[in-house]
Protein backbone atom coordinates (compact mmCIF):
# COMPACT_ATOMS: atom_id res chain seq x y z
CA UNK A 1 0.00 0.00 0.00
CA UNK A 2 2.85 2.11 0.60
CA UNK A 3 3.96 1.99 -2.35
CA UNK A 4 1.40 3.08 -4.48
CA UNK A 5 1.33 6.31 -2.37
CA UNK A 6 4.92 6.81 -2.73
CA UNK A 7 4.83 6.70 -7.04
CA UNK A 8 7.42 9.71 -8.06
CA UNK A 9 5.15 11.66 -10.66
CA UNK A 10 6.39 12.31 -14.21
CA UNK A 11 6.26 16.20 -13.83
CA UNK A 12 8.45 17.29 -16.95
CA UNK A 13 7.19 20.83 -17.94
CA UNK A 14 5.72 23.88 -15.90
CA UNK A 15 2.00 24.65 -14.80
CA UNK A 16 0.13 27.23 -16.19
CA UNK A 17 0.15 29.24 -13.01
CA UNK A 18 3.94 28.90 -12.92
CA UNK A 19 3.60 30.23 -16.76
CA UNK A 20 1.06 33.00 -15.72
CA UNK A 21 3.82 34.15 -12.49
CA UNK A 22 6.51 34.13 -14.58
CA UNK A 23 4.99 36.33 -17.46
CA UNK A 24 3.52 38.64 -14.71
CA UNK A 25 6.78 39.12 -13.30
CA UNK A 26 8.70 40.18 -16.51
CA UNK A 27 5.62 42.24 -17.38
CA UNK A 28 6.19 44.43 -13.98
CA UNK A 29 9.88 44.76 -14.79
CA UNK A 30 8.97 46.19 -18.20
CA UNK A 31 6.24 48.67 -16.67
CA UNK A 32 8.87 49.48 -14.85
CA UNK A 33 11.80 49.71 -16.85
CA UNK A 34 9.99 51.45 -20.03
CA UNK A 35 9.96 54.98 -19.07
CA UNK A 36 13.67 54.88 -17.99
CA UNK A 37 14.59 53.89 -21.37
CA UNK A 38 12.18 56.07 -23.09
CA UNK A 39 14.25 59.08 -20.99
CA UNK A 40 17.77 57.82 -21.54
CA UNK A 41 17.07 57.68 -25.41
CA UNK A 42 15.23 61.40 -25.28
CA UNK A 43 18.20 62.51 -23.44
CA UNK A 44 20.84 60.76 -26.20
CA UNK A 45 18.74 62.88 -28.73
CA UNK A 46 18.80 66.15 -27.23
CA UNK A 47 22.83 65.39 -26.43
CA UNK A 48 23.04 64.39 -30.15
CA UNK A 49 20.91 67.88 -30.86
CA UNK A 50 23.44 69.92 -28.73
CA UNK A 51 26.52 68.14 -30.44
CA UNK A 52 25.57 68.39 -33.59
CA UNK A 53 24.82 72.23 -33.06
CA UNK A 54 28.37 72.40 -31.97
CA UNK A 55 30.24 70.70 -34.54
CA UNK A 56 28.10 73.77 -36.49
CA UNK A 57 29.51 76.58 -34.84
CA UNK A 58 32.99 75.44 -34.54
CA UNK A 59 32.67 74.88 -38.31
CA UNK A 60 31.98 78.86 -38.85
CA UNK A 61 34.71 79.97 -36.29
CA UNK A 62 37.63 77.81 -37.83
CA UNK A 63 35.93 79.01 -41.12
CA UNK A 64 36.44 82.46 -39.53
CA UNK A 65 39.63 82.36 -38.96
CA UNK A 66 40.92 81.01 -41.83
CA UNK A 67 38.70 83.81 -43.96
CA UNK A 68 38.20 86.48 -41.49
CA UNK A 69 39.32 89.43 -44.30
CA UNK A 70 37.10 87.64 -46.73
CA UNK A 71 34.18 86.47 -44.66
CA UNK A 72 33.43 90.24 -43.02
CA UNK A 73 34.26 92.40 -45.72
CA UNK A 74 34.97 95.59 -45.68
CA UNK A 75 35.51 95.54 -41.53
CA UNK A 76 31.99 94.94 -40.98
CA UNK A 77 30.76 92.50 -38.34
CA UNK A 78 28.93 89.37 -39.95
CA UNK A 79 26.06 87.35 -38.23
CA UNK A 80 25.31 83.64 -39.07
CA UNK A 81 21.94 81.85 -37.89
CA UNK A 82 21.75 78.42 -37.74
CA UNK A 83 18.67 76.13 -37.06
CA UNK A 84 18.61 72.38 -36.55
CA UNK A 85 15.11 71.64 -38.25
CA UNK A 86 13.90 68.28 -39.04
CA UNK A 87 14.40 68.63 -42.68
CA UNK A 88 17.94 69.29 -41.49
CA UNK A 89 20.48 72.38 -41.27
CA UNK A 90 19.10 75.75 -42.17
CA UNK A 91 20.81 78.82 -42.51
CA UNK A 92 19.64 80.57 -45.04
CA UNK A 93 21.72 81.10 -48.14
CA UNK A 94 24.46 82.23 -46.58
CA UNK A 95 27.28 81.23 -48.75
CA UNK A 96 30.08 81.32 -46.27
CA UNK A 97 28.22 78.91 -43.82
CA UNK A 98 27.48 76.88 -46.54
CA UNK A 99 31.40 76.53 -47.67
CA UNK A 100 32.05 76.25 -43.85
CA UNK A 101 29.90 73.58 -43.77
CA UNK A 102 31.18 72.04 -46.92
CA UNK A 103 34.83 72.23 -45.66
CA UNK A 104 34.41 71.56 -42.42
CA UNK A 105 31.50 68.92 -42.03
CA UNK A 106 31.16 67.54 -45.01
CA UNK A 107 28.32 65.05 -44.20
CA UNK A 108 26.35 68.78 -42.62
CA UNK A 109 23.55 68.02 -45.32
CA UNK A 110 22.56 64.69 -43.25
CA UNK A 111 22.32 66.42 -40.16
CA UNK A 112 18.72 66.82 -38.89
CA UNK A 113 17.22 67.80 -35.59
CA UNK A 114 16.58 64.51 -33.45
CA UNK A 115 14.69 65.10 -30.40
CA UNK A 116 11.01 66.37 -30.78
CA UNK A 117 11.20 67.53 -27.55
CA UNK A 118 11.94 70.99 -28.62
CA UNK A 119 9.53 73.52 -28.33
CA UNK A 120 10.79 75.01 -31.37
CA UNK A 121 13.79 74.82 -33.66
CA UNK A 122 17.23 74.77 -32.22
CA UNK A 123 19.10 77.91 -33.26
CA UNK A 124 22.64 79.64 -32.92
CA UNK A 125 23.74 83.15 -33.84
CA UNK A 126 27.01 83.54 -34.62
CA UNK A 127 28.49 86.67 -34.80
CA UNK A 128 31.82 87.13 -36.47
CA UNK A 129 33.80 90.14 -35.77
CA UNK A 130 36.38 92.43 -38.48
CA UNK A 131 39.18 91.54 -36.50
CA UNK A 132 38.14 87.54 -36.40
CA UNK A 133 36.66 87.46 -32.99
CA UNK A 134 33.22 85.08 -33.01
CA UNK A 135 30.67 85.37 -30.53
CA UNK A 136 27.90 82.41 -30.15
CA UNK A 137 24.45 83.20 -28.81
CA UNK A 138 21.67 80.84 -28.54
CA UNK A 139 18.47 82.36 -30.01
CA UNK A 140 16.38 79.27 -30.13
CA UNK A 141 13.93 77.62 -27.17
CA UNK A 142 14.85 78.35 -23.71
CA UNK A 143 15.11 74.63 -23.12
CA UNK A 144 17.45 74.48 -26.00
CA UNK A 145 19.17 77.29 -24.41
CA UNK A 146 19.19 75.29 -21.05
CA UNK A 147 20.68 72.61 -22.46
CA UNK A 148 23.30 73.56 -24.36
CA UNK A 149 26.41 72.59 -22.94
CA UNK A 150 27.80 76.17 -23.07
CA UNK A 151 24.71 78.07 -22.04
CA UNK A 152 22.95 80.64 -23.55
CA UNK A 153 26.15 83.06 -25.18
CA UNK A 154 29.64 82.11 -25.39
CA UNK A 155 32.13 84.24 -26.60
CA UNK A 156 35.47 82.98 -28.42
CA UNK A 157 37.87 85.70 -29.55
CA UNK A 158 40.35 84.16 -32.16
CA UNK A 159 42.84 85.28 -34.13
CA UNK A 160 43.93 85.36 -37.81
CA UNK A 161 47.53 85.06 -38.79
CA UNK A 162 48.33 86.98 -42.06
Amino acid sequence: MFKLLNKKKNNKGFTLVELVIAIAILAILVGLLAPQYTKYVEKSRKSADASNMDELVKAIQVYATDNAIKLTGDAKDKTITIALKESGVDCGKDADAIAAFEEYVPNYKNIKRKSNQWSGDPTVEVKVAADGGVTVNVTGTQTFKDFYKEGSTKTTKTTTEE
